[in-house]
């Protein structure tokens, strides 16, 4: 049984209006849950870390699925060329065809499911935290305890900003509302901490946004560690 030209012409020419229609579905797609994941982020810093290494991963996956996507279309309308030329390179182009469309098919639902995961934060926030060298330490703690003492550092640097009347705005709203690093930039900004000092509070701050989306049980003893010596640096702030 053979199949004739004209079919080889429709199966090929549809295909590549197909995948370009697919992933420019995909792309459509992506490009409002990055939106969304800009405004959330601006509504709660705590993702900043989150969303970096969610967006470096949806990257990668659009740089596969981008060349995939290339490859496919490319051989399919190499394919309808060929269609009306006895070619040997027709025997083995169209296994490889085929093969490129059903892959970007597999890539493009991966991606999906990678982009629409209700889970995919708390994944991103361990992953992070599992990549980080603090975590070479072998002791941990619960998570309440270091909760509990990253609260107490937020209140201490809220009351010291409060006492020397130092407010960061919220956007161009006049509300009393402050993140952590508002209030750590604040506080170098006006010369109260050194740099070193500031920048060990955004490290504090990155661990317990982590820890927060991550759900985990335990978190390594450093942090907790980190969070103690801050909060006596914050107290020696006449």
């Amino acid at each position: 049984m053979t199949i004739d030209q004209e079919n080889f012409y429709w199966l090929f020419s549809s295909s590549a209006q197909t995948i370009s229609a697919f992933v420019a579905f995909l792309v459509t797609g992506c490009a409002l849950v990055l939106n969304s994941m800009q405004n959330l982020e601006m509504k709660d810093d705590t993702y900043e870390e989150i969303n970096h290494q969610l967006k470096l991963k949806y990257y990668h996956h659009l740089m596969i699925l981008m060349i995939v996507t290339g490859l496919a279309i490319i051989t399919s309308l190499i394919m309808v060329y060929l269609n009306g030329i006895d070619c040997c390179q027709k025997i083995w182009l169209f296994p490889l065809t085929i093969i490129l469309n059903l892959a970007l098919i597999i890539l493009g639902v991966l991606f999906v499911l990678s982009i629409i995961n209700p889970s995919k934060y708390k994944i991103a926030a361990k992953e992070i935290i599992k990549d980080d060298k603090i975590k070479e330490s072998s002791t941990e703690v619960d998570t309440i305890t270091f909760m509990t003492e990253f609260i107490k550092l937020e209140k201490d640097v809220r009351d010291k900003l409060q006492n020397k009347q130092l407010y960061v705005p919220f956007g161009n709203t006049p509300k009393m509302v402050y993140s952590f690093r508002q209030m750590a930039e604040s506080l170098n900004k006006n010369q109260l901490i050194s740099h070193n000092d500031f920048l060990e509070l955004l490290k504090i701050n990155k661990y317990r946004n982590l820890v927060f989306h991550g759900h985990l049980d335990k978190v390594n003893s450093d942090l907790l560690t980190k969070v103690i010596n801050a909060i006596k640096i914050i107290d020696k702030i006449e």
